[in-house]
């Protein structure tokens, strides 16, 4: 945990209410998200018990399995409301222009925001998603289609959920715990009840301290899912479950009828709670001020929603149980690129996040003390490069070497160069050269040039991506996924095998 998170858990500890950990919110808020809460039996992962869902907070959808039996009908009625909710999407779409690297092409408005509560809830959806996909279409009924697709689409947005900046599929105490910061530890964070408390408590808590514990009451507590609570499995659950099942082993129909209203009035009303929870903790982001950076990343979640669209209509070959090496490593390297660039991102757009790196030592702050606005050097052809410089004054350890790129949250296209590190009277003098975004000697951008006495703060540069070039599957070693040394490939064994 870095200092400033620290500093303001104990702040938040001390006051009894949560402290802000952010100025901007950093991810896109749909003004239609679907918000999705799950409940799962004991036992099997991925079986489920109930889900509410619906895009109206006055409308929730509750679909109910049964305790016992074939859970087709529940998984049919949840794959037409997602799917349906994603075909809205792809109502209307835009024109991109040909660039310098990809051609001219169409890409939807719009893309899928789905909103659950916690990270469990998304490992319940990757567990959902990695059961359903693989499930054989039957031409004879068009339900266990749209269950395939639905396996498809939850597989694609729980991938989603890993990348950092990404909005598809998020879980709202991550969403929450980017903002604020609570008095309580971070594993109790994943309770939307108790760091919801902590935020913004009502009228009639002295603190969000109270509130939280009056939140933590097992009278009145509701766990988020998807697990439920186990007094509640033991107390009401089991009842309705048994005579659900007795009922079906005599076959008395009306009897299993009102059983599963009874079940479906006590799900609801077990759910109901987390559902408003979540509506409050979506108003709560609304208001906060949206990030400049926010809004490109929503663009490129919009490209990657068209692109999944097309290889849904022209493949749609489901993702394999478990990628080979060479889809890890690519999986690997997008998420370490994801991470840097919304780190980055944060950066240029938050003071919040640039006081964080400041106490890291991943940045440093202080007024501009010199200006050398003509400095110039001679390229490699011999002719003049103009290069002007400026010395800061920064009370921040600063242990960057010289030749350190840095970027600036005044100029984001701009980079600066670290030429020299001197301590001086308890601050540090560093002296930059800017090397990007200043134009050149013929047709210099004075707009870079900061004023004397300016207080600005540089955060280390992300590197300019790539991703690396991976060899082919069939060129990896056998113990990375290709195939085996001196050893006919699987293909020829398997056709030898048939004609035996």
């Amino acid at each position: 945990m870095i200092r400033l998170t620290s500093l303001l858990r104990m702040r938040a500890a001390s006051t009894g209410n949560a402290q802000r950990a952010s100025q901007l919110r950093h991810l896109h808020l749909s003004d239609q998200p679907l918000m999705l809460l799950a409940l799962k039996q004991t036992g099997p992962a991925a079986r489920p018990l109930a889900v509410m869902l619906g895009t109206d907070p006055y409308r929730p959808r509750l679909l109910l399995a049964p305790p016992s039996g074939s859970t087709a009908p529940m998984l049919a009625s949840l794959a037409d409301a997602v799917t349906a909710y994603i075909d809205a999407c792809q109502r209307h779409s835009e024109h991109l222009p040909a660039t310098s690297s990809k051609p001219a092409r169409r890409r939807y408005t719009d893309a899928p925001q789905i909103l659950v509560p916690n990270p469990q809830t998304v490992q319940h959806l990757k567990d959902l998603g990695d059961a359903l996909r693989f499930r054989s279409a039957d031409g004879q009924n068009p339900d266990s289609r749209a269950v395939q697709r639905l396996g498809h689409w939850l597989t694609y947005l729980t991938d989603r959920a890993d990348l950092a900046g990404s909005a598809a599929l998020t879980p709202m105490t991550s969403f929450l715990g980017m903002h604020w910061v609570s008095g309580q530890s971070p594993l109790e964070d994943e309770d939307l009840a108790t760091l919801l408390a902590w935020i913004d408590p009502p009228r009639h808590a002295a603190s969000g301290r109270d509130a939280a514990l009056e939140a933590e009451d097992p009278a009145t507590h509701r766990p988020a899912g998807p697990a439920t609570d186990a007094a509640f499995d033991n107390d009401q659950l089991a009842p309705l479950f048994d005579a659900y099942a007795r009922a079906r082993r005599q076959a008395r129909d009306q009897e299993q009828t009102r059983t599963l209203q009874e079940l479906d009035r006590l799900l609801a009303t077990y759910v109901q709670p987390t559902w408003d929870l979540m509506w409050h903790a979506y108003a709560l982001l609304h208001a906060l001020p949206e990030a400049k950076g926010t809004a490109r990343r929503w663009d490129h979640e919009r490209t990657a929603f068209t692109d999944e669209c097309i290889y849904l209509a022209q493949d749609g070959r489901p993702r394999p149980a478990r990628d080979h090496a060479i889809a890890a490593a690519v999986r690997l390297a997008r998420m370490e690129q994801a991470a840097a660039a919304f780190a980055a991102e944060r950066a240029a757009d938050d003071p919040f996040a640039r006081a964080e790196l400041r106490t890291t030592g991943e940045a440093f702050g202080g007024p501009v003390t010199t200006i050398d606005p003509e400095h110039t050097l001679r390229g490699p052809t011999g002719r003049a490069q103009w290069r002007p410089r400026l010395t800061v004054s920064t009370p921040d350890p600063v242990p960057m070497e010289p030749g350190q790129l840095l970027a600036c949250h005044t100029h984001r296209n701009a980079r600066y160069k670290i030429c020299e590190v001197t301590p001086a009277d308890g601050d540090t003098l560093v002296e930059l050269e800017i090397t990007a975004g200043m134009g050149t000697v013929a047709r210099p951008n004075h707009a870079v040039l900061p004023e004397a006495g300016a207080f600005l703060v540089f955060t280390i540069a992300p590197d300019h991506y790539r991703m690396p070039e991976f060899p082919s599957r069939d060129q990896t070693p056998w113990t990375h996924g290709g195939p085996p040394a001196d050893h006919p490939d699987d293909s020829d064994e398997d056709e030898g095998e048939e004609e035996q």
